[in-house]
């Protein structure tokens, strides 16, 4: 069959289709499961169709990580543009965000397949470190990059992040709430 003729019998998939299928199938497989054959197949389209967005597996992970980040950037820029405080918003706006997903939301649980092909490849950590950084660091004032209470702030939110990523219920849903609490209080000091 001609290029051509294939191209009118398949149906026209975008990126970001292909992006949603691979989440869903690490999803209901686990990242492991994911091939590029099982998400050409679960979009119904042929592999080579799925090679013109997405040349490895690798590539389709990172494009797939790059697509949680921006996500989650535009959300703490959303955020951000609702606090009149300039002081400590960067941080305040990173904390509801990253609190306000619950840990099995389907896009929680993609972070975490990701985040734990990540803790096992060092080079895919140091790649994907990079990325997070830049996006979360970037919001963020000179004044929030430099103030030790701030920092202490963003550490406390990436481990309650964690513990909710590891799914760990430790911490009874009144401390949880207590420590969102106290840690939006200590952005405005």
């Amino acid at each position: 069959m001609a290029m051509t003729e294939r191209r009118k019998t398949q149906p026209v998939v975008t990126r970001e289709q292909l992006l949603r299928v691979a989440a869903d199938l690490i999803l209901a497989q686990g990242l492991q499961a994911v091939t590029l054959d099982a998400i050409a197949r679960r979009a119904g389209i042929p592999k080579e169709d799925l090679l013109e967005h997405f040349q490895s597996k690798p590539i389709l992970f990172d494009a797939l990580f790059d697509d949680v980040t921006r996500r989650f950037s535009e959300a703490v820029a959303a955020e951000m543009e609702k606090d009149p405080d300039a002081n400590g918003r960067g941080t305040r706006a990173y904390l509801r965000v990253t609190v306000a997903a619950p840990a099995d939301d389907d896009e929680a649980r993609v972070m975490r397949s990701l985040i734990g092909l990540m803790l096992f490849d060092p080079e895919v950590r140091e790649l994907w470190s990079s990325i997070w950084d830049e996006a979360r660091e970037a919001q963020l004032s000179r004044e929030e990059h430099e103030s030790p209470e701030l920092t202490l702030c963003r550490l406390a939110i990436d481990g309650l992040w964690m513990s909710d990523m590891l799914e760990q219920r430790t911490v009874s849903s009144q401390m949880r709430a207590a420590v969102i609490h106290r840690i939006e209080e200590l952005t405005r000091k």
